[in-house]
């Protein structure tokens, strides 16, 4: 039992000395190289925003031409438009049922005598 404990202390041993060390210094080299890269896009977003002037920017849609993207703004855009007069048709439908089904008074009101 005792050789058991004595491996474990030799392995522990061994892990200060070899494995952390190298373990800190790669998390040491991760911390640099992420501080890095926080630098480079905070440099990227400076020039950025001193380029636009702090106008608002459109970003590109990575088409190389400028009419397609046209058109496909301009389809979005008309699909939007159906569908909100879709949903605006379906809702006067709604409501022309329940109008039709209305003789002036509520069900529940018309039961009751004051």
């Amino acid at each position: 039992m005792e050789a058991f404990f004595n491996a474990i202390e030799t392995s522990a041993n061994e892990y200060m000395q070899n494995y952390e060390a190298d373990l800190d210094k790669r998390r040491a080299e991760k911390e640099q190289l992420e501080q890095e890269r926080q630098r480079v896009n905070m440099d990227k977003l400076r020039k950025d925003m001193e380029k636009s002037g702090g106008e608002t920017v459109v970003l590109s849609t990575g088409l190389k031409n400028r009419e397609d993207s046209r058109r496909m703004m301009d389809e979005a855009n008309d699909e939007e438009e159906e569908e909100e007069e879709e949903e605006e048709e379906e809702e006067e439908e709604e409501f022309e049922q329940f109008s039709e089904d209305d003789d002036g008074e509520d069900e529940e009101v018309g039961r009751f005598s004051f």
